[in-house]
């Protein structure tokens, strides 16, 4: 395994807090607001960076549906009682919540939540496979597999503007203070720029 850099397990700190903070009661946050139920469609920028090559990629997530308390409450039964390989079988039998669409290919979203926040929500999502593995064309790559989903965080506000990060192909595991972590195949952040809410 890499060690990661400062900014790495900050960026996985982010990604990780997708899953974590979204999970957390709204009693427990900022006051509840009147949720969104979708469709929703975002577009933005990530900013994938392999030592020195640095390129930019847009995307659009389309979200028709966010994902039912019951399934999100499965999936997490699934990750303590049998970790990645236990979530990864729970995610890929939840509804479709949506799509993560960079350039010609489609990734489905089985994991939709979101949270008020006192400027907005925090929306996290996972698919069901990974997106792109960077740095795997590396001398010192690591193996690619266990990695089988995307998981992502957007940091919205209210007039529909953001950013967020992303780890591209990742690993759910249970641990750490909150029950959640994540790894990511990436020795370096993916961040989520100029993010925003299409009006239709």
């Amino acid at each position: 395994m890499r060690l990661l850099t400062g900014r790495s397990r900050r960026a996985l700190a982010a990604v990780t807090a997708a899953l974590v903070v979204a999970s957390i009661p709204a009693s427990a946050g900022a006051q509840s607001k009147k949720k969104t139920t979708g469709p929703e469609t975002f577009n933005g920028k990530a900013k994938v960076q392999t030592g020195t090559a640095v390129a930019d990629a847009t995307f659009t997530i389309q979200i028709d549906q966010y994902t039912p308390e019951k399934d999100l409450k499965a999936m997490e039964a699934a990750l303590q009682s049998g970790g990645s390989t236990g979530f990864v079988a729970a995610l890929r039998k939840a509804p479709v919540a949506g799509h993560l669409k960079v350039g010609d290919k489609s990734f489905t979203i089985r994991w939709a939540r979101q949270k008020d926040t006192p400027k907005g929500r925090v929306i996290s999502i996972v698919t069901d496979s990974p997106v792109y593995f960077v740095g795997a064309g590396l001398p010192d790559a690591q193996s690619k597999a266990g990695f089988d989903v995307a998981v992502a965080q957007l940091n919205m506000d209210s007039a529909g503007l953001g950013d967020g990060s992303i780890a591209l192909a990742a690993k759910v595991k249970p641990g750490g203070q909150n029950g959640v972590e994540i790894q990511d195949y990436a020795s370096e952040p993916v961040k989520l720029a100029s993010i925003m809410k299409v009006i239709s």
